[in-house]
């Protein structure tokens, strides 16, 4: 059985679309046929894969496909809801997922059988929202090769504004404003910016102010303590799973002045605090490794083609 996955237009930047690479490439690395179908046929630019391409002009419906459908894109919902072939959805946020929904009853009503689930969270709402359908979750992965510290470490406040963009600009003026010694730091966009830029900014960076917003699971926060940043800021809810005392200073959603307090404690601490704060994340990062990610993909791709 071939599996195919359809990816959303790959030139937008988004976690999401790495995974369903990621899982393509495991399941071939599995000995299982599987490809991405991408409208224009056309690879990331911003990440490297080596899952095969499929487009528009040279994809055609098998009777032998499984087809991997995201949970978001209601008209690739529809479309492929008119094909007798079996339908996986891949939920990797259960907030976005209501788009995809369409009004439908549930996933059924798109002829799906099965739900991957990249977080507990989007599991525990699949087993709600969802509940006549198996669900499986896969979690997701930080590429330690990719993510780590650099040799020096700078003064360097690391941010992804991309779901909080005023709120970013709301706390950088709070934050300069309320402390004056730190302005000597500096503040890093990563927006727009490939994973290996992304990389290579946290590796360099001491800090990185997490605004996840609306989040199935939160990954960047993690990719940035593996890249030996210290974390503060939101949750975006999903990164509830791994956030702790002990892994971040953590706010509760929108609570500013709580999360400039984090930040300015980020900053503010010594070497010895760094390297302590760095060994009590390694837990917490060694629930995604690209290991756990196989196994999972293994796991879950065993019980849905047993079927």
């Amino acid at each position: 059985m071939k599996i195919v996955f359809l990816s959303p237009p790959v030139s937008v930047i988004n976690g999401g679309i790495k995974h369903i690479f990621r899982m393509a490439e495991t399941l071939i690395a599995l000995g299982r046929e599987a490809v991405v179908f991408e409208q224009s046929g056309r690879r990331p630019s911003w990440f490297l894969s080596t899952a095969p391409v499929v487009g528009q002009e040279i994809f055609e419906p098998g009777a032998d496909h499984l087809y991997v459908l995201p949970e978001d894109q209601p008209h690739i919902l529809r479309e492929f809801s008119r094909v007798p072939q079996r339908k996986v959805v891949y939920s990797q946020n259960q907030f976005y997922g209501a788009q995809g929904l369409g009004g439908r009853e549930d996933y059924t009503a798109y002829g799906v059988s099965a739900v991957l689930c990249s977080s507990r969270s989007i599991y525990e709402h699949v087993r709600v929202r969802h509940p006549s359908l198996p669900a499986f979750v896969v979690p997701c992965a930080v590429d330690p090769t990719v993510f780590r510290p650099a040799p020096v470490k700078r003064d360097e406040i690391v941010f992804l504004p991309r779901k909080r963009a005023i709120e970013a600009a709301y706390l950088r003026d709070m934050f300069s404003f309320l402390h004056p010694e730190y302005d000597s730091w500096s503040w890093v966009s990563v927006d727009g910016c490939s994973e290996a830029d992304v990389a290579r900014s946290m590796g360099e960076a001491k800090v990185f102010l997490s605004l996840s917003r609306l989040e199935g699971f939160g990954l960047t926060p993690l990719e940035a303590m593996a890249a030996g940043c210290v974390v503060a800021g939101f949750t975006g809810i999903g990164g509830r799973e791994y956030a702790s005392e002990t892994n971040g200073f953590w706010a509760d959603e929108d609570d500013f002045p709580a999360c400039l307090e984090g930040l300015e404690r980020a900053v503010s601490l010594d070497e010895a605090a760094r390297q302590a704060y760095t060994a009590a994340c390694a837990p917490t990062l060694d629930a995604y490794t690209p290991r756990a990610f196989e196994k999972g993909v293994a796991d879950a791709w065993r019980t849905i083609l047993d079927f």
